[in-house]
């Protein structure tokens, strides 16, 4: 079983699972879920790795982590800040691994702090995403008016977790109940007899800022450390080929690897298990 920990970063504080090895010496492996996920996205896949130190984040606003000040956005930006300030309190180097939105987030760790990072593996992600430049100023003014409206609104409510798990089964991206449900377990709270999640609803507001493929590739550019790309037969780039291509051709020795399974492949217990395997595989060559 896992073991919680909090990190205290002075500017906010991460919870996060942790599956130890016991070993003085292992090397640790630092996991990044997507958004609105939590740590428990990687409870299938972590098991998988036991003479390592496994640790897996609640991302700030997710789970059971520290939500962001009123008035905040939660900018790519910010979480890698959180993640290399959390990497800083070890010497160590980690394999960080990310997934979704954590793949952007760990693309910009590796870029900003390569000194931390001995290696990449990003599952069903090709980074940040991006807009035109000429898409700015719109968006940023749809982000500030909904940041402006904001209220104290109660999250959507059930009453029952079976029925939240149910919610979250047929979400953006579809999941079994075996992955749903750690994700709901984790990452949502029974208050006056109703379930509802823990995750910060500013989460859902529009990013106010997003780069454009220039300054994403300028990231890209400065990753050092060897990098694998799992993706998904039916995720969400399935059908974006072309998407795929221009993001492999960006990086320097990058392994790709196209696996069975849907957008959270390492976290459905069917397909979780050949995941490991192409992420052990790529650590033991490396």
């Amino acid at each position: 079983m896992p073991q919680e920990t909090t990190y205290c970063l002075g500017h906010t504080k991460l919870a996060a699972l942790q599956w130890l090895s016991g070993k003085d010496d292992a090397q640790p492996i630092l996991l990044l879920h997507g958004w609105l996920d939590n740590a428990a996205s990687f409870c299938h896949l972590a098991p998988n790795f036991k003479e390592y130190d496994v640790t897996a984040l609640d991302l700030a606003g997710h789970g059971r982590s520290q939500h962001r000040p009123p008035g905040s956005f939660y900018h790519m930006w910010d979480y890698a800040l959180d993640v290399i300030s959390l990497l800083q309190q070890s010497q160590q180097p980690v394999w960080l691994m990310g997934h979704s939105m954590g793949g952007g987030v760990a693309m910009l760790v590796a870029a900003l702090a390569p000194e931390k990072v001995r290696g990449l593996i990003v599952l069903d992600s090709l980074g940040p995403a991006t807009a035109q430049p000429h898409e700015r100023v719109k968006t940023m003014r749809r982000a500030i008016q909904k940041m402006l409206k904001q209220r104290a609104a109660r999250s959507a409510q059930y009453t029952t977790q079976a029925a939240l798990i149910e919610a979250r089964m047929q979400g953006f991206t579809k999941l079994s109940y075996a992955a749903a449900k750690p994700l709901v377990e984790r990452g949502a709270d029974c208050v006056g007899g109703e379930w509802s999640w823990r995750a910060d609803q500013k989460l859902s507001y529009p990013s106010p800022f997003r780069m454009d493929d220039a300054a994403v590739t300028a990231y890209i550019d400065e990753i050092q450390c060897p990098t694998l790309l799992l993706l998904a037969k039916q995720g969400i780039f399935q059908n974006a080929l072309q998407e795929v291509q221009q993001s492999v051709a960006a990086f320097k020795g990058l392994t790709l690897e196209w696996l069975p399974g849907n957008h959270h492949f390492h976290l459905e217990p069917d397909t979780s298990l050949q995941v490991a395997q192409e992420i052990r595989q790529f650590i033991d060559q490396n």
